[in-house]
């Protein structure tokens, strides 16, 4: 097998009705009884979470693309205003400076959790929907926030699944959890220990290590000797790649692995590892499914490549929701929120299989994860 470098892997509405304006849903009123929606992407483009908040970028702008393709909002063309959130401490600014500068009166976000939490409050300060479409820890719905709903599936659906899988295929295995503590890794690790504490399935081992290690030996090694025979690991792109440099090193890998996190789910991760990632399960949200064969067709149109992880299906699905409800309200910013709130659309009935059904934290409960398989370069049904 050859030596795997690390690398960075960059590479319709129902019944609506309006709800009392915000202080932002005003702005980009140039004169007319409705005031204009104006769409602001607050994503990392640069840094560590570049690739996702690429990603994420390419679906929304899909989204775009498809509303205006079909005549925009209220007959107007959807444009998008995007600026670069690389790190927690630019999200404020950059949501702020999409408001003040740019007239945003509705946002798109986030790429990742650990940005997701700053934007979504600098948000929330400006009386600014913000509408969250693949940052997925639990914890970014559980503050009480006004102007926040959430189209993606919650680390609390990547572990019930865990607990599912584990039950139903490995009971009585030994089991091993090995985890980053970044924001969103580690929201995956919370959930899982939480759901098979539930189901009462006993983790052989539990290990977590910080976001940017760059050497996972010590920690494959501690799974090795435990016997752990069956493995999840919750991982960003460059850990994803570290375990299995690591399980190469030591000579060892569990008879089965299960991804959960963006680094198991991406085509990049398969170019670097080829054939060793066959097998491996993967809990994500749909990659691209049948009814969203269209939707990859026009991202290989726009992009000249595959689509490289669900992120961009989810976030075009997510994106499109939000342009299809404000059409339904003749592109009225301030009747977004309430009239997403009172949509209530079957799992089914969006393209990559997704409902809609917002509860009263704003989470989307018709989403969903599912458990799939690398095979033959593919993520396909597992």
């Amino acid at each position: 097998m050859h030596k795997f470098h690390r690398r960075k892997l960059l590479g319709a509405a129902a019944s609506l009705c309006l709800a009392a304006p915000g202080r932002a849903a005003n702005r980009g009123n140039d004169g007319n009884s409705v005031p204009m929606p104006r769409f602001g992407a607050a994503l990392p483009l640069t840094g560590t979470y570049a690739l996702e908040g690429d990603e994420t970028l390419r679906g929304i702008q899909l989204a775009v693309d498809a509303t205006n393709a079909a005549g925009g909002i209220a007959g107007k063309p959807v444009s998008l205003a995007q600026i670069d959130m690389p790190s927690q401490p630019s999200a404020s600014a950059a949501v702020n400076g999409l408001i003040s500068n740019q007239r945003a009166n509705i946002l798109l976000g986030s790429g990742n959790a650990a940005l997701s939490y700053p934007a979504t409050a600098a948000a929330e300060l400006a009386q600014t929907p913000f509408i969250e479409l693949t940052a997925m820890a639990d914890g970014i719905m559980t503050r009480g926030f006004k102007y926040l709903l959430r189209t993606c599936p919650t680390t609390a659906m990547a572990g019930a699944l865990a607990a599912g899988t584990i039950k139903s295929r490995f009971q009585r295995r030994k089991l091993g959890l090995l985890f980053n503590t970044g924001a969103t890794a580690g929201a995956i690790a919370a959930a899982v220990i939480s759901a098979l504490n539930g189901a009462k399935l006993p983790i052989t081992l539990a290990a977590g290590y910080p976001e940017n290690a760059v050497d996972l030996t010590t920690e494959a090694g501690r799974m090795m000797r435990a016997k752990v025979d069956v493995l999840l690991h919750a991982a960003g792109p460059d850990d994803s790649l570290a375990l299995f440099q690591a399980m190469k090193d030591l000579n060892w890998r569990p008879s089965a692995l299960i991804g959960c996190g963006v680094g198991y789910g991406l085509r990049d991760t398969h170019e670097a590892l080829g054939e060793a990632l066959d097998g491996t399960l993967v809990i994500a949200p749909p990659f691209y499914p049948g009814p969203a064969k269209e939707i990859a067709a026009a991202y290989v149109a726009r992009y000249a490549v595959p689509p490289r992880s669900a992120e961009s299906c989810t976030a075009y699905v997510g994106a499109k929701l939000v342009f299809d409800t404000l059409n339904a309200t003749d592109g009225n910013p301030a009747a977004l929120l309430d009239a997403m709130r009172k949509l209530s659309l079957a799992p089914g009935t969006l393209v990559n299989g997704f409902g809609a059904k917002f509860d009263a934290s704003g989470q989307n409960t018709a989403s969903f994860v599912t458990l799939q398989r690398w095979r033959d370069g593919a993520l396909v049904p597992a």
